[in-house]
């Protein structure tokens, strides 16, 4: 037996392994219509709970606050409550760095067409970029800034 019998024969076991081994049972030469909609609706529920949607529906949140500088959209200085504005704010953002993450998925797709490939990858590096820097100032404005107050040393 040679190398390449071999290996195709273990090529062939490793792929009846991963179709005796799916839980979805189809015929042999079927589609699978439901699985890019399932995927959609999973991906979507992820980004939901993520940022916070199960807690502004069991909390009934505000959409904006009324505080001494006028209406915000962020509860200042706590990360334990969050709005109904900040929850799509979020929602959105995730969306964004999902997109993102896709892209950089895509841009391996096109190894053979380096000009695609480069501008899928740059693109998802920028999508991916601006998620993180949006949500970094968000968490930014709900810790507050704490301003240290170095006192002179008086006499006692």
């Amino acid at each position: 037996m040679g190398v390449k019998t071999g290996l195709w024969k273990l090529k062939r076991s490793l792929n009846n392994l991963a179709f005796r081994m799916s839980f979805i049972r189809l015929a042999p030469g079927s589609s699978r219509p439901l699985l890019p909609i399932a995927q959609f609706f999973i991906v979507g529920f992820t980004i939901f709970v993520l940022a916070g949607g199960l807690f502004v529906l069991a909390q009934g949140g505000q959409g904006l606050l009324n505080v001494s500088r006028g209406l915000q959209w962020v509860y200042p200085g706590d990360v334990n409550n969050q709005t109904t504005l900040e929850a799509v704010f979020s929602g959105l953002v995730y969306i964004l760095g999902f997109v993102g993450v896709y892209f950089l998925f895509m841009s391996t797709r096109f190894v053979y067409r380096p000009k695609r490939a480069y501008g899928f990858l740059a693109f998802g590096m920028m999508l991916i970029a601006i998620f993180i820097i949006s949500l970094y100032f968000v968490i930014y404005d709900k810790i507050g800034q704490t301003v240290r107050v170095r006192r002179k040393p008086g006499p006692l």
